[in-house]
């Protein structure tokens, strides 16, 4: 009877082998290398796999970040445009109705008097509620006869807001509709309008004329 020895290390030789001829034994010995040998190069490989996914799970998570990150800067920047070009055609509807109707008078106080100047506290109101003062009586600016529609205000803000004092001159504010909103939209514009618009507390103020 034979028996396994013990303790045989890396490379165990069945026992009936040991009395087989040597040319068997190397081929048993061949093989049973080559098992071990295909078992750690398995092993590697699927270390590798499991690696790889791993990798490119990290990339995946930080391109949806990327793209989160890319897409709310281009929603930033859509707003930008947009107050840009209600800017133009708001002040454009200003010095229309100044230059159409000069001999205007707003009636508030004296100085600009063909530009209009909303009868309120402040001299101030939303631009859907001014009216230039032609001498044939207040004529909405919605009714400049650029026929341009007066703008609606980007979804973060409220209401353009008209504001024409003596001393200060003519403005439009924009105010977000939350507390605090539109951050990052008040930093960009303040940046493009350097020298023409300061942010007072959550408002943008853009200087018309003084």
């Amino acid at each position: 009877m034979f028996h396994q020895s013990k303790g045989c290390g890396l490379v165990c030789i069945h026992p009936l082998t040991r009395y087989a001829p040597k040319s068997v034994q190397e081929t048993e010995v061949k093989k049973i290398v080559n098992r071990k040998f295909f078992q750690q190069q398995s092993g590697f490989i699927a270390s590798y796999i499991l690696y790889g996914i791993g990798l490119l799970a990290i990339v995946g998570a930080a391109y949806a970040r990327l793209s989160t990150n890319t897409q709310q800067g281009q929603s930033v920047q859509d707003t930008v445009n947009e107050v840009a070009v209600q800017l133009e055609v708001i002040k454009g509807k200003i010095m229309l109705c100044a230059a159409v109707y000069p001999d205007g008078d707003h009636g508030q106080f004296n100085t600009r008097h063909a530009y209009p100047a909303p009868a309120t506290a402040g001299h101030a109101a939303v631009i859907s509620a001014v009216a230039c003062p032609t001498p044939n009586g207040p004529l909405s600016l919605a009714l400049m006869p650029d026929g341009i529609p007066l703008p609606v205000s980007p979804p973060d803000f409220e209401e353009w807001v008209y504001e024409h004092t003596e001393a200060g001159g003519i403005r439009l504010r924009l105010i977000p509709r939350l507390s605090g909103g539109a951050a990052a939209t008040r930093e960009r514009l303040l940046r493009q309008y350097d020298g023409s618009i300061i942010a007072n507390g959550d408002e943008i103020v853009f200087a018309v004329l003084n």
